[in-house]
C-alpha cells in the first residue's frame, strides 16, 4: 500500500493542484480550499454549492464517525466466540423470562451486524445498507430484529397480544426493519455510555443534521439564501422524498445530488479560479456579495421589528468585508492609472528638457519616469508585479479586516498564510493583503511571467528614452 501512496508533496512541484486535492486539504495557498472559498463568495449562486459540498462532507464523516463508534463499541464489548456461544444459549432458551434476555439479545444483533459486515468499511456496500437500515438481505440479522422485538414486546403486552404479533412479526418490512435497526443501535450505545463510555452519536442527530442540509438547499428560496436554484427539480424532489417518507438520512441519499454538485464545481469554477491565482498575483479585492452595499438584507430574514437594527447590523458587517481604499478594490485600474501619471511626467520632462535644448546626457533622466510608468502599465494589464513574483508573493483576494471573522474562516478551511512580509511592500501597494505562495508550481509560474514583464518593461522604457534622447534639441 506505501508503495501505491500518492506524493501530493512531489505533486505540488510538477503540476497544478485539482479540485480533490483542494478538497482533501493537500494544497497549500493561494490555491487552498479557503482562497477557493473567498474566490467564490462573489458569486450569490456558486458559493452556495460549496457551503452544500463541505455541509455534505460533514454530513459524511457525521455518518463515518457513527459506523466507527458502532464497531468500536461492539469490539469493545464482546467478541466474536462469545457471541457464537450466546447465539446458541438463546436459540435453546429463547422463552425463559430473563431480565438480561433483551441485553443479549442486542449484543448477539450487533455482533451479528459485525461479522455481517455491515460495520465494515472495507465493504462499503454493506456499510450503506446499514445507515439505510436495509439488512434484509440478511436472513440472520432478519432473525435477530425478529426476536428483539418480541423481547420487547414481552415486557409491555400481555401473553394473548404476544402470540399474535409473533405470527405477524415473521415477515417485517423495509421500512420496520429501518426503524427497528436504528432502535437497537441506539440502545446499545445509551448502554455503552451508561456503561462509563463518552458520549455517542445517535441515529436522531443523523437525521437532523441531514434535515438541515435540505432545509438549507433543497426546500425553499424564499426560506434559505443558500437554495440550489439551478438543480434540476427531479433530483430534488427525489431526495426529498427518500428523506421524508423513508426517513432516509444515509449518503446514498444525496449521491447523485454530490456529482452534479462536484462536477458544476470542477468544469465551471474552478477553471477560473485557478486562472486568477495562478497567473495573477495582483488582484481586484473580491467582496463577499452578502454584504455587498446593492443587497440590503444580506441574510434574507423577514423580521417584522428591529429593521432599523438590522441596518445598523448590515452597515457593520460591510465596514468588516469591504475595503473603502480605491488602490485595494481596483488593483489593476489603479496601477495603469499610477503608470499613466508617472509617464505624463517622463513625456513632460522630456519635452521640456528637448526645447531647452539641453544635452542628452541630462535627457537620460528621462529614463526613471518612464520605467516607472511602464512598470505599472505592464504590471497592472498583465496582473503580475515583478518584484511580488520574486520573492514569491501574491495578494489574497478578499479583504480581511482585523476584527472581522475572515481570519476565523481561514483557520477553519485550513489556511495557513504566512503574513510576516517586509514592510518595505507597504510603498507597492500595501503589505495588508499580501502573502507568501507556498505552493511551488504557482510560484515558478509566477516567477516566469514576472521575467516576461519584465522584459516588456525594459524595451518599452528604452524605447521611450531612446527617442527623447535622440531627437535634436531646440531652444524656444
Amino acid at each position: 500500500m506505501p508503495s501505491t501512496a500518492i506524493d501530493f508533496d512531489q505533486i505540488q512541484h510538477q503540476r497544478l493542484p485539482t479540485l480533490y486535492e483542494v478538497f482533501i486539504l493537500k494544497t497549500e495557498p493561494p490555491v487552498d480550499l479557503w482562497s477557493f472559498y473567498t474566490y467564490l463568495s462573489q458569486f450569490p449562486y456558486a458559493i452556495n454549492y460549496l457551503d452544500f459540498w463541505i455541509d455534505l462532507m460533514a454530513h459524511i464523516r457525521l455518518c463515518k464517525d457513527y459506523v466507527s463508534t458502532v464497531r468500536q463499541s461492539v469490539v469493545q464489548g464482546s467478541a466474536l466466540e462469545e457471541f457464537r456461544n450466546l447465539d446458541e444459549r438463546s436459540n435453546v432458551n429463547r422463552h425463559m423470562n430473563n431480565d438480561e434476555d433483551a441485553s443479549v439479545t442486542t449484543s448477539i444483533l450487533m455482533n451479528t451486524l459485525l461479522s455481517e459486515g455491515y460495520l465494515d468499511f472495507e465493504n462499503p456496500e454493506k456499510v450503506s445498507q446499514f445507515l439505510q437500515g436495509n439488512t434484509h438481505t440478511s436472513p440472520m440479522v432478519t432473525r435477530m430484529i425478529q426476536d428483539w422485538k418480541l423481547h420487547n414486546e414481552r415486557n409491555s403486552v400481555a401473553a394473548t397480544s404476544h402470540l399474535q404479533s409473533t405470527q405477524a412479526g415473521i415477515d417485517i418490512s423495509r421500512k420496520e426493519s429501518m426503524q427497528s435497526v436504528s432502535a437497537i443501535v441506539d440502545e446499545f450505545l445509551k448502554r455503552q455510555s451508561q456503561l462509563g463510555e463518552k458520549g455517542n452519536i445517535t441515529t436522531k442527530q443523523l437525521y437532523n443534521n441531514a434535515q438541515q442540509i435540505c432545509n438549507t438547499y433543497l426546500m425553499s428560496q424564499q426560506h434559505s439564501p443558500r437554495y440550489l436554484a439551478n438543480i434540476p427539480d427531479d433530483l430534488k424532489n427525489q431526495v426529498i422524498h427518500n428523506f421524508k417518507a423513508n426517513r432516509r438520512h444515509d449518503p446514498e441519499v444525496f449521491r447523485e445530488l454530490k456529482e452534479v454538485t462536484y462536477q458544476f464545481l470542477e468544469t465551471d469554477c474552478f477553471p477560473k479560479f485557478l486562472k486568477e491565482v495562478a497567473l495573477h498575483n495582483i488582484h481586484d479585492e473580491l467582496s463577499d456579495w452578502r454584504f455587498h452595499p446593492s443587497n440590503k438584507n444580506p441574510h434574507r430574514t423577514s423580521s417584522p421589528s428591529g429593521s432599523k437594527e438590522n441596518l445598523n447590523g448590515h452597515k457593520q458587517l460591510m465596514q468588516n468585508h469591504i475595503s473603502w481604499s480605491p488602490f485595494s478594490t481596483y488593483t489593476s485600474l489603479s496601477r495603469v492609472l499610477f503608470g499613466c501619471m508617472w509617464m505624463g511626467i517622463g513625456f513632460w520632462i522630456g519635452y521640456v528638457l528637448i526645447f531647452l535644448h539641453y544635452s542628452r546626457a541630462i535627457r537620460v533622466t528621462t529614463v526613471v519616469p518612464f520605467g516607472l510608468g511602464c512598470y505599472y502599465i505592464v504590471c497592472g494589464i498583465y496582473q503580475v508585479d515583478i518584484i511580488y513574483s520574486w520573492f514569491g508573493l501574491t495578494q489574497r483576494l478578499m479583504y480581511s479586516h482585523k476584527k472581522g471573522n475572515i481570519e476565523e474562516g481561514r483557520q477553519v478551511y485550513g489556511a495557513t498564510y504566512n503574513d510576516d512580509v517586509p514592510l518595505i511592500f507597504t510603498l507597492l501597494g500595501g503589505k495588508s493583503r499580501l502573502i507568501h505562495i507556498e505552493h511551488p508550481f504557482i510560484k515558478k509560474i509566477l516567477y516566469k511571467r514576472g521575467l516576461w514583464c519584465l522584459t516588456l518593461v525594459v524595451i518599452f522604457t528604452a524605447i521611450f528614452t531612446v527617442i527623447f534622447c535622440c531627437v535634436p534639441g531646440r531652444r524656444l
